[in-house]
């Protein structure tokens, strides 16, 4: 653990995190903030980027998802051809991809977030490759599956390439750029 410590002090992890939790610029290949923890946070922490508070942004677009997320399982939200939607794909590159799997397999343990689940099925997918697109909805109904594109900024290749085009269903996007 001795080296451990030692690495995150060289590495001067204290201020990184100080600085993330402060809003600064510190994903220096977009040149943005790293909004993680205000994803997190209460609707009355403070987290200013830029000099603007993003956690009333944050929690907007918190309540959006929520709000999409009950007509979907309440049947309210339903396919193109009026029947629930069932099943789910979600495709996200790198963390908007690893986010929902992790939340998804740690739940999957939880017997409320089971009951929750039953009758329905989500799937994941990690790129745009043809063969994964494949594999992903493989047997899955056009008329109760909805594609649901995950990404933070929508300013990949891939994100941009997906949300132009959901191959399957009717979805809704919830665009969040704070």
């Amino acid at each position: 653990m001795e080296k451990l410590y030692d690495l995150a002090n060289a590495a001067g992890l204290k201020d990184k995190i100080n600085a993330m939790f402060e809003g600064e610029h510190i994903n220096s290949t977009e040149d943005r903030a790293v909004l993680h923890v205000a994803t997190r946070a209460p609707r009355d922490k403070v987290i200013n980027v830029d000099g603007k508070n993003v956690v009333p942004q944050v929690w907007d677009v918190l309540d959006k998802i929520k709000d999409f997320t009950d007509k979907v399982r309440d049947g309210e939200w339903v396919g193109a051809t009026g029947k629930p939607l069932t099943s789910v794909v979600a495709v996200g590159i790198g963390g908007s991809f690893l986010g929902p799997l992790f939340v998804h397999t740690s739940l999957r343990t939880c017997p409320e977030a089971a009951e929750g689940a039953r009758g329905r099925q989500l799937r994941f997918l990690a790129n745009v490759d043809p063969v994964d697109v494949a594999r992903s909805l493989n047997g899955l109904d056009p008329e109760t599956t909805l594609v649901v594109v995950v990404s933070k900024t929508f300013t990949t290749a891939e994100a941009r390439s997906i949300s132009r085009r959901s191959p399957y269903g009717r979805g809704g996007v919830v665009h969040a750029d704070p």
